[in-house]
């Protein structure tokens, strides 16, 4: 059978039982898809209401992950790759909530899910600027009824990634949608959270064996820096 990328199988020991791992290698999981020719950050919804724990929406404080992000997002800036940030759509009204009304039904009932407009904004340290762009979404995958997917292809990115909340839910449903479309995909780790550590970790290891790369930030940020600085500077020189 393929090696199935042994780095990555080894670093879930202790999370995975052995027995499980050797069922992802003998199948040939776990193979790593690196960088392409262009890379994007897609930011997941680090507004106020997913990363300040005053909204019941966010679970609980976690300082490492601002920081994460503002790191993240200025070695992205630094280069001059396109950040894409998805954030939640109108929930004001119960059809716009379509099935989450059902899901989350008690949430949809406080004003800090459907009108309060801070809910929606980001902290200073990695917000958007006019040079990026914002999508709302209605749906867990920012790619779902979204023109996310036409904006990428003009920018002529082939490699996104990803960091932000929830790591079992948003995180996810857009690295599956990503992979979907034939990108790219690499996870940021402790660039994305979840109110759920144990659901977050499994999520990470079923993505990095199925979907994407799942990298610690210092590695993106060396990734991208070795792919894509010397181009940076080739641009600029011209």
């Amino acid at each position: 059978m393929s090696d199935a990328g042994p780095e990555k199988l080894a670093r879930w020991r202790g999370v995975i039982p052995e027995a499980e791992l050797a069922a992802y290698r003998d199948a040939g999981f776990g193979q790593r898809v690196g960088y392409g020719r262009r890379a994007a950050l897609v930011n997941i919804d680090t507004t106020w209401i997913f990363v300040d724990p005053k909204y019941a929406m966010c679970g609980h404080e976690d300082p490492a992950l601002i920081a994460n992000l503002t790191r993240l997002t200025a070695a992205f800036r630094r280069l001059g790759l396109p950040i894409y940030y998805s954030r939640r759509d109108d929930r004001s009204h119960p059809t716009r909530r379509g099935l989450w009304n059902l899901k989350l039904a008690g949430q949809t009932k406080l004003r800090e899910y459907t009108s309060d407009p801070r809910a929606d904004e980001w902290p200073e340290g990695y917000a958007p600027t006019a040079n990026d762009v914002t999508i709302p979404k209605g749906k867990p995958s920012v790619f779902f009824g979204t023109p996310l997917i036409d904006y990428i292809r003009y920018d002529r990115v082939d490699t996104v990634v990803l960091c932000g909340v929830t790591i079992s839910g948003c995180v996810r449903a857009a690295a599956v949608d990503a992979f979907s479309h034939n990108l790219r995909v690499i996870v940021a780790e402790e660039a994305c959270g979840d109110r759920s550590p144990w659901a977050g970790r499994l999520n990470l290891f079923d993505m990095d064996m199925k979907f994407a790369d799942v990298e610690p930030v210092d590695r993106v940020i060396e990734g991208i820096n070795s792919r894509y600085a010397p181009k940076a500077a080739a641009l600029s020189a011209e």
